[in-house]
């Protein structure tokens, strides 16, 4: 049975490994095509679409596919919003509607929505590749506040999907739960004793794997990011706009991304949020200036 397993779990890492090696770009280049569902393929045409108000979400997102093939990257983000709007949200529909705004310049919308693929399917390649390659286009260079510790737990947490990393957790409580009756009923010495330790080996990883499942799940909730979508925005150290040098924190560009950590409306100056960058600066921002991810 653990042979069984071993060679399952090396069969499924190198198919891992040759899918990626196969997705990669020879030339480092990006290409920002469109993704489509089987049963979501675009049909051919001019790139003049028409939608009339009983469209459904997939003909939208067909229609969208279209007018992205066409080059009519304005009606392709429209048709993508509307099909979000009929059907529900996706990770290839976010990662669509990325490539549209990327092909209008909108690095700030484009990024947004990339991060927005991700939380959905932190497993979506061409999203994360297209995200990591819009970046090196912004002008503020993203510093990293994290340790390699909470890069790697990152890491850890976005290798599968919520419900991925569930089942993954039941198969291992399974295997506790296998190796704790092998031990109770089993009558060779070496089987208990490898079913002892092995139980408790799978006992810790199956706790972590719960944990894991938390965090996975909880980060598709967390909306505490957001980027900034004007192409330049000077930020205060009060939550109104800066009245002299002294209330000027810093300039931050379009596509930089934040962490939202406070809030405060009033009805002269509108809302404003309290935001940390890099290894902790903090500053107030107009709500209007950022985009939640």
């Amino acid at each position: 049975m653990i042979r069984k397993i071993y060679l399952l779990t090396v069969s499924l890492i190198l198919s891992s490994i040759t899918i990626s090696a196969q997705d990669a770009s020879a030339d480092g280049e990006m290409d920002f095509q469109i993704e489509e569902s089987a049963e979501n393929i675009a049909s051919e045409g001019s790139g003049q679409v028409e939608t009339d108000g009983y469209a459904t979400a997939e003909n939208l997102a067909q229609m969208g596919d279209s007018a992205y093939s066409a080059d009519n990257f304005q009606l392709a983000e429209k048709l993508y919003t509307d099909a979000m709007a009929a059907g529900g949200t996706s990770s290839v529909l976010f990662y669509n509607l990325g490539n549209s705004y990327y092909r209008q310049g909108n690095l700030g919308k484009a990024l947004v929505n990339y991060e927005r693929a991700l939380k959905i399917d932190p497993t979506n390649t061409d999203a994360r590749t297209n995200l990591e390659f819009v970046k090196t286009k912004i002008t503020d260079r993203q510093i990293d506040n994290g340790s390699i510790m909470s890069s790697l737990w990152d890491n850890i947490v976005c290798m599968f999907h919520a419900d991925t990393w569930a089942w993954i957790t039941v198969i291992l409580f399974a295997l506790f739960l296998a190796g704790v009756c092998t031990y109770l009923f089993s009558s060779v010495v070496i089987v208990k004793k490898f079913s002892f330790f092995g139980g408790i080996l799978v006992f810790f990883l199956t706790a972590l794997s719960v944990i894991v499942s938390f965090a996975a799940a909880n980060r598709v909730e967390n909306n505490d990011y957001a980027i900034i979508l004007s192409p330049s925005v000077q930020l205060s150290t009060t939550p109104r706009e800066a009245r002299n040098q002294a209330e000027e924190a810093f300039l931050l560009h379009e596509g930089t991304k934040v962490e939202v950590v406070d809030s405060v409306s009033s009805p002269g100056e509108g809302k404003w949020y309290e935001v940390k960058v890099g290894h902790g600066d903090r500053a107030w921002i107009k709500a209007s200036e950022i985009e939640r991810i």
